[in-house]
């Protein structure tokens, strides 16, 4: 490392104890300024970034987030155990997922959740969800049946119903999955196939050592191509639902379900849309 770049980094460690420095209280209270209460449904997407500030390991991360909720609410984790692919050339690996085994690649602190006590896992063979809280089995249920891993019969669905809030700790919006099911939800408006047209097959091993078969879409390449994020992102600031702020050196980003689908639905009800058309379609 040169002089210059040691003398960076030990500005940051120094900021990260002092400056950037908060503790578990200090995040509890700004989940509080987002709306998390005790009795509501939160779905964390994470980066455990270096420098962030603050004061404690993932798994104290992991116990302001539960206590935040509290046991009568709902926390929700993503935990798909393939990172830097799609879910197609995941499937194609021919790798079961294992619900007791295979790790959440979705970031330590989803890891460390994964692991934490009284946890469960969806049988998603692409798109596991994590969950705590008073009725975790309820919301995970049936998972495996569902062709579409994020349509309405998913626990993505599910979200939506309970009002969660979709949160971002030091992760961006293009990480909440959730967009996939709005996406899912607009299918019909898309100028190209949101899914692949065959059914892929995936395995799951349950809690209990028992294998089961999975067959699921996935998304189209094409519609992988053609999605612009951006203007979505654009628009639900623009409408003031898509919150940012920061903790230390912590990015926080938020959004409820409810607004996400709404305003989602009015942008591309005036006209708009977050996905390109295939070139070569009429009018373009």
């Amino acid at each position: 490392m040169s002089r210059l770049g040691a003398v960076k980094q030990w500005l940051k460690q120094t900021a990260a104890r002092t400056v950037w420095a908060y503790g578990p209280e200090e995040l509890a209270a700004r989940l509080r300024k987002c709306g998390v209460r005790p009795g509501s449904t939160l779905m964390v997407h994470s980066s455990w970034l270096p420098y962030n500030g603050f004061r404690g390991k993932p798994a104290d991360a992991v116990r302001v987030f539960k206590g935040a909720v509290g046991e009568g609410g709902l926390l929700v984790m993503t935990s798909m155990p393939y990172h830097n692919m799609s879910s197609a050339q995941w499937l194609a690996k021919g790798k079961p997922m294992n619900v007791a085994r295979s790790p959440s690649m979705m970031g330590l602190v989803s890891e460390v959740f994964r692991r934490s006590e009284n946890v469960r896992r969806s049988l998603s063979p692409t798109h596991p969800l994590l969950a705590w809280g008073e009725d975790a089995e309820a919301f995970i249920e049936g998972h495996e049946h569902a062709e579409r891993p994020f349509g309405a019969e998913s626990p993505f669905g599910r979200l939506l119903e309970r009002e969660a809030i979709i949160l971002g700790f030091d992760a961006p919006f293009s990480t909440f999955t959730y967009t996939h099911f709005v996406e899912d939800q607009l299918a019909s408006t898309l100028p190209c196939e949101l899914y692949e047209p065959d059914l892929v097959s995936g395995q799951v091993i349950d809690r209990h050592g028992q294998r089961h078969e999975c067959a699921v879409r996935v998304l189209s390449a094409e519609a992988n191509r053609l999605r612009r994020e951006s203007r979505l992102v654009a628009h639900l600031q623009q409408a003031g639902v898509l919150h940012s702020d920061r903790i230390g050196n912590t990015n926080l980003t938020w959004i409820t379900a409810a607004d996400h689908s709404r305003e989602s639905a009015r942008f591309v009800a005036g006209g708009h849309h977050f996905f390109d058309a295939p070139a070569g379609a009429a009018g373009v």
